[in-house]
């Protein structure tokens, strides 16, 4: 990814929505009572993800129960990985999780580390490219050409990607793996030459020297530490291939269904850099919502299926998304904005598919003048 220059988000026709959205939102926390952050049942679901993520390895490591049982083991560890991910690291680095910044660095750091990466390189990515230039290609890198996947309709087709439908949840598997191993590393040589990262070369030293050291602890623990207490290598290198086997699908795919999908745009900045939108209309335009009635799943991922939300109100707790969307939505429909969204995940899933189906052919006039 190269950032080429600031993009700034100019409308023409000047909207009152997202002012009148925020009052109404600011509104809704008054009249209730309620604080915007985690409540005492965030806790208990953090008590609970991350116990389902660390007690099955330390079973594993200390009773060294058969193969069979151990890679189950393993697989719970990928789900309950990626539920970490999404519902406790997540909130912390928005500063969702609690009014206190201190608690939020805390809670994100530490949950990104058990989970093996860089709290400093996710907040470049994810907080300030991916939330400020959703679906922009060259700035939101979520949307980048990954090794042998178009995610954009604005870059170079290959004949490969003709299929790409078919091997996509090939890619998104090995998504944590790379993540762990390279992508600190290659992000932060990137953020650093680029200018997305701020920082002076001191600054820039230590933060180096975390990301060394947050690899060794991570592969010493889940690695090392089943290996030391003698389980042979081999058995502890394949549960470790599948937890992140099983944890980036589910990672890849909750991201992708909320951008990749047939429903939103990808605009391109003009000549001047200017994205002719107002930043929240362009959010709704390209970010979609799905199943936002099945509580599980809304548990489980942390309130990403309520993805318009948080991505007008980051700094919200996911647990209120479901209480607000009715006002995002009778808002948007007063202001005549588009509120997209999915009705189930399936109906989600299936949208994604076909978009990348369409961005494996050749773009049409449209997609190559958008």
């Amino acid at each position: 990814m190269a950032v080429h220059a600031p993009i700034r988000f100019i409308s023409k026709d000047k909207s009152q929505f997202y002012q009148t959205l925020s009052a109404r939102v600011d509104a809704y926390f008054q009249k209730s009572g309620l604080s915007k952050h985690a409540s005492m049942g965030v806790v208990i679901k953090t008590i609970i993800l991350l116990t389902t993520y660390l007690l099955p390895f330390f079973l594993i490591s200390f009773l060294q129960p058969p193969f069979g049982w151990a890679l189950l083991m393993w697989i719970v560890m990928g789900v309950a990985m990626a539920g970490v991910g999404m519902s406790i690291m997540h909130d912390a680095n928005h500063g969702a999780f609690s009014s206190s910044p201190r608690v939020n660095n805390i809670m994100g750091e530490w949950s990104l580390m058990l989970l093996g990466g860089s709290a400093f390189n996710w907040k470049l990515q994810h907080n300030n490219l991916h939330h400020t230039f959703t679906n922009i290609v060259h700035y939101d890198e979520d949307i980048d050409d990954k090794a042998i996947l178009r995610l954009s309709p604005h870059t170079e087709v290959k004949n490969m990607h003709r299929f790409q439908w078919a091997y996509a949840l090939m890619v998104y598997s090995i998504v944590s793996l790379y993540w762990v191993t390279a992508k600190d590393f290659m992000q932060f040589a990137r953020y650093t030459r680029n200018g997305v990262n701020k920082n002076n070369a001191r600054q820039n030293r230590v933060e180096f020297a975390k990301i060394v050291g947050i690899k060794i602890l991570y592969f010493s623990l889940f690695i090392g530490l089943p290996v030391g207490f003698g389980i042979p290598v081999w058995e502890v290198l394949t549960g470790f291939l599948v937890m992140h086997l099983v944890g980036g699908i589910i990672l890849t795919v909750v991201f992708q269904l909320a951008h990749t999908v047939e429903e939103t745009i990808f605009p391109r900045p003009n000549d001047q850099g200017t994205i002719e939108n107002e930043w929240a209309i362009h959010q709704m335009q390209t970010t979609v919502n799905f199943s936002r009635h099945n509580r599980l799943l809304s548990w489980y991922v942390g309130g990403l299926n309520f993805q318009v939300e948080h991505h007008l109100f980051p700094k919200i707790c996911h647990t209120h998304y479901p209480h607000i969307a009715d006002i995002v939505q009778s808002t948007a429909r007063e202001f005549n904005v588009p509120y997209l969204e999915h009705k189930s995940f399936f109906h989600a899933l299936r949208s994604h598919f076909a978009t990348l189906r369409r961005f494996g052919r050749l773009p049409d006039l449209d997609e190559v003048m958008g």
